[in-house]
């Protein structure tokens, strides 16, 4: 350690206050050898001695961070992201680098002190769980980092985040490396937000903040898919509504100590104006304020069910299971809060609307945030919009909240109880039950959440705002887990068989079944030769496919030829009677000019470029899902037909293509072996990395890797094509069907990329006999030649293709600069 340096990066507010923390810096038990100030445009600056000076107004953006990796020189760099004066303890930063040191922690943070006033109150932090999800976690405001992490980080991002950056880098930080807390008081800042924990509470959700939520939303979908959490839009419940229910539906009102609110909350539910008959329960938990005498006056009105538990250890979760473990209660089961009520008479007729509109398990509604006499208060309109059909399943996973009311079927609750907690009971549920069941939504406000200082968290203490949020992070944390498990075994298989089921549902074309005879035929007349090196084999077979003379001789260099042909990819452009499946973003279509048995186009439903940033990890979710077939990519200089149309392509494991290459003997140069990856490389005659990894995050991180290294022109994509493919491990199940484990012992992630330095060879451009009508793309750069004209196949000889692949390819001294590259920021 006695050759530890650090870096430390300050926002500018006030001159007296900079000065102040400079001058703590300086003068503490570990004087910083860089200090960096980041002032907003416009402001001006003073002169501060052994300060340096950049232009930015926070911490969090990926620019700032960028910089930060970039130009830090430190071992370390310290962050503090406050304008108002900091105060050091005794050898404080002594202590964040001693632990930073001996734990190998991707950050370090501590407890402090805050300055209220003249009051210095005690304000913990609290410990980082692998749920610890939310972007409003609390690691105060002095955090300090090893700089090789943010800079190998900051390194292969991709997208610009101006408010997700610092959320995108600690959770990718926490992949490979520990969030470590000092339970110390190690510092003291100045609070300015006073505002109540009610008041706070729903900062996330108003409207003003909804851009951030989008990129907060955006990075956390990464994260998910990087540790192989992220659901797929596919859902395996049972089939719904079959039951026979006396009622088709009951408000569930769990009570104690309400007897200010619950007339107010019950008039609500009995004033519902439906088609269908409802009942009524509330679970009064043992009140002794005159709730219960309140529920009394009720005993004329029969749809009102007062049930008092015979247990006195029930939370609000273990109230709402014994309502709906109640043989009156209905299909239907229907959140209302004690202190809470609906919007009019017409909410619980919506909400049990929307079952059956959606066929869903589970329906959340919108609410509105009113005062005690129901007048609108900040930020008034809440309706989750970040919960999406596609999507909404994984994002809710780093909310706080799920909106209301919830309502449930109730079969699918009784096997699926609530935890017996009093806080997050709801959260939880709805969590575990998205898994696996589509949850439906109502947009417009059916109900009013009162504000009003009898609620439960209306001005909570830190300790107990850090319990309640400590209980949330550990309910995602056993979600996390649970989703991980999913996704290993469960999840992979349901979405394969899903897809499996989607793809015997995409028509083929006349045009295309006539192809796929004629390829097939053709293929039986093929030629092989077997193209070898020193330390490199390739099988190749060249046959005749004349249907792909479109896609051969397309003008894929020429932009004006290519903007005025009509995309055949686009819906409207495609052959007649050329129908898709959809998924996600893409529409899965069969080929009409297959060159591989079960050739599939995965063409974008928007008419964007053909670019792989930013979508490899779309390539590897459909790699993932189908695990049957190789995914392949053709850059738009590299054999893309389309280079206008973002798509990618699929070929069965049995077709043709697989075992052109020995992958599991091929000679490669080993250039990286970690425990969960491996790099290496050919370089003859083709110029090509293999990236075998155990998990996904590691897998998109080092592609990444591998992109920068090549990127150079920032308006160009790397010429490149990419084979990527999936290898789960394969037991025989009970029923003789294949189940799929996630074994992350087994490298189960591959990918081959093929570096280009040219699109096509000379002899494209020959005349005469010299010609030969051949554009590599990747199919041919893994052994397969569907050549369109027959004259063409005697001319390729093995030494012929040899000279091809090494004319396309980039040369030697490129790819040891690629690899020096990758070396350098992954080792």
């Amino acid at each position: 350690m006695d050759e530890t340096t650090i870096s430390c990066f300050l926002l500018y507010g006030k001159e007296e206050d900079a000065r102040k923390t400079v001058a703590a810096l300086q003068d503490s038990d570990w004087e910083p050898d860089e200090i960096f100030l980041l002032y907003p445009f416009g402001v001006k600056h003073p002169e501060i001695e052994g300060c340096q000076w950049i232009m930015g107004d926070n911490l969090v953006s990926t620019d700032i961070l960028k910089f930060i990796g970039k130009h830090s020189k430190g071992t370390y760099t310290l962050l503090y992201n406050k304008t108002t004066p900091l105060s050091l303890g005794y050898l404080s930063i002594r202590r964040m680098v001693r632990i930073a040191f001996t734990t190998h922690a991707g950050i370090v943070y501590s407890d402090r002190y805050q300055q209220v006033g003249d009051e210095l109150r005690p304000a913990p932090t609290l410990d980082y769980q692998k749920g610890s999800l939310r972007e409003d976690f609390d690691f105060g405001s002095l955090m300090l980092l090893k700089t090789q992490n943010i800079r190998r980080e900051m390194s292969c991002v991709y997208k610009d985040y101006e408010y997700a950056g610092w959320y995108d880098l600690r959770l990718r930080l926490s992949e490979e490396h520990s969030i470590v807390r000092i339970n110390e008081f190690l510092y003291t800042e100045m609070e300015t937000d006073t505002r109540t924990s009610g008041e706070k509470q729903f900062d996330y959700v108003d409207p003003k903040n909804r851009e951030a939520q989008i990129e907060m939303e955006e990075a956390f979908t990464d994260y998910l898919r990087d540790i192989d959490a992220l659901l797929f839009p596919v859902h395996l419940a049972k089939e719904i509504f079959e039951e026979d229910f006396e009622y088709e539906a009951s408000v569930i009102i769990p009570v104690k100590n309400r007897v200010a609110t619950i007339r107010d909350a019950v008039n609500s539910a009995l004033s519902q104006q439906t088609n269908f008959k409802y009942n009524v329960i509330v679970v009064d938990n043992h009140s002794t304020d005159g709730t219960t005498e309140a529920l009394k006056e009720y005993a004329d009105d029969k749809r009102l069910i007062h049930v008092i538990p015979s247990r006195e250890d029930l939370g609000i979760g273990g109230c709402w299971n014994l309502a709906v473990s109640d043989k009156r209660c209905g299909r239907f089961s229907v959140q209302l809060d004690s202190d809470d009520l609906y919007k009019d008479e017409h909410s619980l007729q919506i909400m049990v609307d929307a079952f059956h509109e959606n066929k869903c398990s589970v329906v959340i509604g919108t609410y509105q945030m009113v005062d005690f006499d129901l007048n609108e208060i900040p930020p008034g309109i809440i309706d989750h919009r970040e919960w999406t059909p596609d999507n909404g399943h994984n994002n809710a996973l780093r909310l706080n909240g799920m909106g209301a009311p919830r309502a449930f079927y109730t079969p699918l609750i009784r096997d699926v109880p609530f935890p017996n907690i009093s806080y997050g009971e709801d959260y939880a549920t709805c969590l575990s039950l998205s898994t696996t069941s589509k949850i439906g939504r109502v947009y417009e406000v059916v109900y009013l959440c009162r504000r009003w200082s009898g609620n439960s968290d209306a001005a909570l203490s830190l300790e107990q705002t850090n319990r309640n949020n400590y209980s949330k992070d550990r309910i995602r944390s056993l979600e996390l887990s649970a989703r991980v498990n999913i996704m290993g075994d469960v999840g992979i298989l349901g979405a394969q068989l899903i897809f499996d089921r989607m793809l015997r549902l995409v028509p083929r074309t006349p045009y295309t079944k006539e192809n796929e005879k004629a390829r097939e035929l053709n293929w039986k007349r093929k030629k092989s030769l077997c193209v070898t090196s020193e330390k490199f084999q390739i099988h190749t077979y060249i046959f005749l496919n004349a249907a792909r003379i479109r896609s051969v001789t397309a003008p894929t260099e020429d932009s004006e030829a290519i903007s005025n042909r009509p995309c055949f990819l686009c819906k409207e452009n495609r052959l007649k009677g050329q129908l898709a499946q959809d998924f996600k973003d893409y529409d899965l279509l069969f080929n009409p000019y297959p060159v591989f048995a079960e050739h599939i186009t995965m063409a974008h439903k928007e008419h964007i470029p053909q670019a792989i940033l930013g979508r490899f990890e779309e390539m590897v979710d459909f790699a993932q899902i189908l695990s049957n077939f190789y995914l392949m990519y053709n850059g738009p200089a590299c054999g893309a037909s389309a280079p206008d149309h973002l798509h990618f392509q699929a070929a069965s494991k049995e077709a043709p293509m697989a075992g052109r290459y020995d992958w599991d003997n091929w000679s490669g140069e080993i250039v990286i072996r970690k425990d969960n990856l491996v790099i290496d490389t050919a370089l003859i005659p083709l110029t090509a990395v293999r990236i075998r990894t155990k998990t996904k995050g590691k897998m998109i991180h080092t592609f990444y890797q591998v992109y920068h290294q090549l990127h150079r022109e920032p308006r160009e994509e790397p010429m490149m094509n990419i084979l990527l493919w999936y290898n789960p491990t394969e037991i025989a199940g009970d029923r003789g069907m294949e189940e799929y484990i996630y074994d992350k012992t087994h490298f189960v992630y591959n990918c081959v990329i093929f570096l280009r330095g040219k699109h096509r060879p000379d002899c494209y451009y020959a005349e005469g006999d010299e010609q030969i009508l051949v554009s590599p793309a990747i199919a041919e750069l893994n052994g397969i030649f569907p050549m369109v004209r027959e004259e063409d196949i005697p001319k390729l000889t093995k030494e012929k293709i040899t000279e091809i692949y090494r004319e396309i390819s980039i040369t030697a001294d490129q790819m040891e600069n690629v690899m020096v590259g990758l070396e350098r920021v992954l080792v």
